[in-house]
Formats: structure tokens, sequence, C-alpha cells
């Protein structure tokens, strides 16, 4: 590792994680996998209480799995899959789950698929920069909604990572939004001579 660069092992070493919370999380990733993704949740929450932070402690992994991409049987994809329930500070004016915060989920709940199936690899778990995150609403979600993050990795070819999410309204079988999200590694400092 260069002078400079961030050892992403030690960040995440950082933040330990509830066994009880991993061997809940049902897929066939390995329970390192599923850790990794609760300690990329943990890394989100560290800077305090900042934008979303209550709305973002109360995120939910449910499964984490390695699958065959069916397109292209020679490669990997992970799929990540998180709940939440909506709740009042998650609202717009309407009553509705508020576009900005369902992004905010998407934006967190996408890294994972990157981060379980970089760790199962064996290649370094960094969760990249947002580049784009192309949203696409399809249906307003009340009060009380479960919501279930489906999130599936697309590409990993460094520096480009890339990412699919759709979220679905658990009680109606109703998706309510879609996005693609386009990521890139960090740039990584300059030495100085």
């Amino acid at each position: 590792m260069s002078n400079g660069e961030l050892d992403m092992d030690a960040v995440l070493a950082r933040f330990p994680i509830d066994p009880d919370k991993v061997k809940q999380v049902s897929g066939n990733a390995s329970y390192e996998a599923k850790e990794i993704a609760y300690k990329w949740l943990a890394v989100f929450l560290s800077a305090g209480e900042g934008f979303c932070g209550n709305v973002a402690s109360r995120v939910r992994i449910m499964e984490a799995s390695i699958i065959q991409n069916p397109e292209e049987p020679d490669k990997l994809e992970s799929r990540v899959v998180c709940e939440i329930d909506v709740e009042e500070d998650m609202l717009n004016p309407l009553g509705n789950l508020h576009g900005g915060c369902s992004i905010f989920l998407i934006d967190e709940c996408s890294t994972l698929p990157l981060s379980v199936l970089l760790y199962s690899l064996g290649r370094p778990t960094s969760g990249g920069v947002s580049q784009t995150i192309n949203t696409t609403f399809h249906a307003p979600t009340p009060l009380g909604t479960k919501i279930r993050l489906v999130n599936t990795s697309m590409i990993i070819e460094e520096p480009m990572l890339c990412t699919r999410s759709e979220v679905w309204d658990v009680d109606n079988h109703r998706l309510i939004s879609s996005a693609v999200q386009t990521k890139m590694l960090p740039s990584q400092p300059k030495p100085k001579l």
C-alpha cells in the first residue's frame, strides 16, 4: 500500500458487528461477506447523526447471495436484499416516502452487493464514490409501508462499479422505484515529495 492510501481493512475492523445480526441474514454468501455488508452500513453511520442517520440505522439486511450471472455464465454477481419500514422522518409533505430519502436508501444499500462480491472474490472492498444514480419513481409509498430494496451488482471492472436497485412495497407486491447507480473507485492522494 502506498503512502497516503486508505487501508479499508483497518477502517472496517473498527466496526464490530453483532454476530446474531449477521446470522439472521439468509443467502449463500459466507458469514464474513455478510458481516462486511453490515460493516459498510456501520461506516456510513460513523459520521454521526448526519443526513438521514436515523433512517440508515433502521436498515435490516435480509439476504446476501453470490449468484451466477444468467446472461454471462462465466461471471458472478451479488444480490443483497434490505428492508426498512417507512416512518415519519422519511416522509414528504404529502405523507409519502420522500424521493430524496428513497435515493439515499438506494445509495447506501446498492453499495452492499459490490462489497459482498468484491470480498468473495478476494478483492479490496471499497464502497466506491457515487457518480450517478438514475432513478425512476413508479408509485407513492405511504407511512407504515415495509419496503424491500433488492440490490444487484452489475459491473465491477475497476475503476467502474455499477449496481441496479429495485424498491418494492412488500405487502402490496408493488414496484415503488428502480435505479441504476454508477460508482468509481476513489482516486488516491498523490504522495508528497
